[in-house]
């Protein structure tokens, strides 16, 4: 008592016994005192408990103001390390866009503005914004000059330009380039707020900190999980798991933004963002982040260039992180104008979860037929990101019986032009339904 009555009488008197003033100067010491815990526990934001959203297991808080450019690089870094290095490269990356002037020159594809070329079955994507990030990335120190950013048939993708071996690297990301989210966790909306809060910093924008690899993510309007279904759409699909799973995950995100919208204050209560933009967020981190593990538990990141790898359940590529560095190590050798992929999610994702979380479809899904043979289970199986139907061939003819549409009606609906790009993804998951359970059948049957 007696230190904060003298603490108080000080404040009383340097104010001059003007009321306002001493108000302004206890905010002030409250502004301090908070920014000194911040930095005294290393995570140099603060750190809130939304209690709307407490009930959540992991994690139970989130940064409420992620700093900058800290934010975008593992601890292992310090903060002035972090920021040199990320003014660095940005100051890099001014420099070669002056040379030649208007074009960004690239080692491999001829630079911006040339003609695109072949590669195998794909064909180069040289645009203004893809040679800028290859050359960000290679001033940053990354190595990406083995492969180039192709399109094959509408699906933008990484395809070799040189022949690769076994055990090589196919590409090698520092670590510093990553974006870095926080934890990882099964609220996929907190890795959201972080991403769109640094995408929105006034101070990253003025420095242009790593816009490259921002300018290259898809923008809203190309957002094809079924959190961006319509009611139509996801009741198209007749499969009730994903349904749910969907509706549950859309309310979720709301309770997490709005829980995020309350009592921003400090350095960064002007990065605000809309639902839109948060959703944009949340579509970033369910397709694009890597879950990365150590002894000290996970940590979401977006891998710039690694993000262009697309899937492939049977690719014998890996990506690893070691020495600093995010890579892709070839499983096998690759040929030139090799479209090179690797396996999402550890081979363990049926087509509920590829739906969901990356917007496509894979064809010949077994994890698809493990689903409905499988013991039935009220949690996920061990190892896996599903529950066991446990289906017998007659409750497995029964759940085909059920559909609205044949296999054979899904395929021609398929080939109309008038279906639009998500109700033909919808079909596309039924009809792939369809065919997992005539597998189950078949295979019990013999």
């Amino acid at each position: 008592d007696f230190v904060l009555s003298s603490f108080q009488n000080m404040l009383w008197k340097v104010c001059g016994r003007d009321p306002m003033l001493m108000l302004k100067a206890l905010k002030a010491f409250f502004r301090v005192g908070l920014a000194l815990l911040a930095l005294d526990s290393g995570v140099g934001g603060f750190v809130v408990s939304p209690p709307a959203l407490q009930s959540n297991a992991r994690p139970t808080s989130f940064l409420l103001q992620p700093p900058l450019p800290e934010a975008l690089v593992p601890g292992g870094l310090g903060r002035y390390a972090a920021m040199e290095k990320a003014l660095q490269v940005s100051m890099m990356a001014k420099k070669s866009k002056s040379k030649p002037k208007g074009r960004v020159a690239t080692s491999k594809t001829g630079g911006f503005g040339a003609k695109p070329k072949l590669v195998g079955k794909g064909t180069e994507i040289n645009d203004q914004k893809t040679s800028r990030l290859i050359q960000w990335l290679k001033d940053g120190g990354a190595s990406v000059n083995k492969v180039t950013i192709a399109d094959f048939n509408g699906l933008r993708g990484v395809a070799a330009l040189q022949t690769i071996e076994e055990g090589e690297a196919v590409v090698k990301v520092p670590m510093e380039l990553a974006f870095n989210l926080g934890a990882e966790g099964s609220n996929p909306g907190y890795a959201a707020i972080q991403l769109v809060r640094i995408v929105n910093d006034e101070e990253r924008k003025h420095h242009g900190w790593y816009q490259p690899a921002i300018d290259i993510l898809p923008p809203y309007e190309q957002c094809d999980t079924t959190d961006f279904f319509s009611e139509e759409e996801l009741k198209a699909l007749e499969w009730d798991e994903v349904v749910e799973e969907t509706h549950a995950r859309r309310k979720l995100l709301r309770s997490t933004y709005e829980a995020s919208q309350i009592g921003v204050t400090g350095k960064h209560k002007d990065i605000d963002f809309s639902y839109e933009e948060f959703l944009w967020g949340v579509y970033q981190v369910v397709s694009r982040a890597f879950s990365i593990y150590t002894d000290e538990g996970g940590t979401k990141y977006i891998i710039p260039m690694i993000d262009l790898f697309n899937h492939d359940a049977s690719s014998p590529h890996e990506l690893k992180c070691s020495g600093g560095y995010f890579q892709v190590v070839a499983g096998k050798r690759i040929n030139p104008g090799q479209h090179i992929n690797f396996v999402y999610g550890n081979g363990a994702l049926n087509n509920d979860r590829i739906l969901q979380d990356y917007g496509f479809v894979q064809t010949d899904n077994e994890r698809d037929v493990e689903q409905l043979t499988m013991q039935k289970t009220s949690d996920n199986l061990p190892g896996l990101p599903f529950k066991g139907m446990g289906l017998d061939v007659e409750g497995l003819n029964d759940l085909l019986s059920g559909f609205s549409t044949t296999l054979e009606e899904d395929e021609e609906l398929m080939k109309s032009d008038t279906t639009s790009s998500k109700m033909r993804v919808s079909i596309a998951f039924r009809a792939e339904k369809k065919r997992a359970i005539r597998r189950a059948i078949e295979r019990k049957m013999t």
